[in-house]
């Protein structure tokens, strides 16, 4: 008897060794994943464990703490308790109480779909006196496969987890069963969520203040000044040289027979608001001119829309429609013949007259 219990304890303490080697293999990094699992169990167990040679079957639970390494290799503790039906009226049923100590290499990290092996063994307490065995405790190997799917709920990480196994139980005449077995898995200490670094503050502006020369005094500086040393009090333009009595918006055209502004009047117009944001006391006449096609009254109507628009688009900008009238001129003052499109687009036109 003392012979055979130092078997196996010896066996035992070799299979903690080798799950012990198992772990060892990990890179040494952090990232140990620890789980958790329960699990129903079928098994169809050998048919000698009862006198009449029957089949018999059990069905149990088991839980599993386990963890595995980066290095895939994993072990196991786990506790089973198990009944196996032996389905004779003569005869009770048999319960078989388990631990077991196991090794594991998985094919994954166990984050999505990962299948696995598995080798391990522990001790059975086998509760059979009813028919004439005295209850002990003996020894198992078992070996077998398994998976464990990803996630399959956001809050705890819910696995399913399921097994076949080989078991080779040294109680009595020694009998070989076959088990499975289908659960659940929540992983507990993994690795931890990766944690995105803080954006990088963006880099401080520092504000230079430099001052630009302006020799003249005019608001524009010198170096962007096409008309220096104009006269104090001068009104200048955004290139520093004097305003005329009457700005030629070369380049606001219309379309024909209409008041819409051509989509470059727009950016043309822009310079226009920018005066008055530099003379904010500027009052102006909108004058709007037409070609010659169509009759005089409508020309007349027609040009006064045009002027109406150019006015629309500086009170549209800022400007206050107060310092600006819109008077339409018609066909009365060409600059460009009439007798050709081109001229005739000229005359289209819209010119800024200065009132003060």
């Amino acid at each position: 008897m003392t012979i055979q219990l130092l078997g196996r304890a010896a066996a035992c303490a070799a299979l903690a060794a080798t799950c012990s080697a198992f772990a060892q293999q990990s890179d040494g990094s952090d990232e140990t994943v620890s789980y958790f699992s329960t699990m129903g169990t079928y098994a169809i167990t050998d048919e000698d464990r009862t006198p009449l040679g029957e089949g018999d079957e059990g069905y149990g639970v088991r839980a599993v703490y386990g963890w595995q390494y980066p290095s895939r290799f994993g072990i196991g503790i786990a506790l089973g308790t198990e009944v196996i039906e032996t389905d004779i009226s003569s005869f009770t049923d048999f319960y078989r109480h388990s631990i077991e100590l196991h090794g594991t290499y998985a094919l994954g990290d166990r984050t999505g779909f990962t299948p696995y092996a598995l080798l391990g063994g522990g001790g059975n307490y086998n509760d059979v006196r009813d028919v004439g065995e005295d209850d002990s405790f003996d020894v198992y190997g078992t070996a077998g496969l398994g998976f464990v799917t990803g996630p399959l709920t956001e809050k705890g990480s819910v696995k399913l987890r399921g097994e076949v196994r080989y078991v080779y139980d040294t109680f009595a005449d020694e009998y070989q069963d076959y088990e499975a077995s289908l659960g659940i898995e929540i992983p507990l200490f993994g690795k931890p969520e990766p944690v995105e670094p803080p954006p990088a503050p963006d880099p401080e502006v520092q504000v230079v203040e430099a001052e630009l020369e302006d020799s003249d005094g005019d608001g524009i500086p010198d170096q962007a000044d096409k008309c220096p040393g104009t006269p104090a009090g001068t009104r200048v333009d955004g290139e520093g040289c004097a305003l005329s009595d009457v700005i030629q918006l070369y380049g606001v055209l219309f379309a024909f027979d209409s008041a819409d502004l051509h989509a470059n009047a727009r950016r043309l117009l822009n310079p226009v608001v920018e005066i008055f944001n530099r003379y904010p006391d500027l009052e102006v006449e909108v004058a709007g001119h037409t070609d010659s096609l169509g009759s005089d009254e409508y020309n007349q109507e027609l040009s006064q829309r045009r002027a109406e628009s150019v006015k629309q688009y500086l009170a549209d900008h800022g400007v206050p429609a107060g310092q600006v009238s819109a008077v339409g001129y018609g066909e009365s003052e060409p600059v460009a013949t009439n007798d050709t499109e081109e001229g005739r687009e000229e005359n289209r036109r819209v010119e800024i007259r200065i009132l003060n």
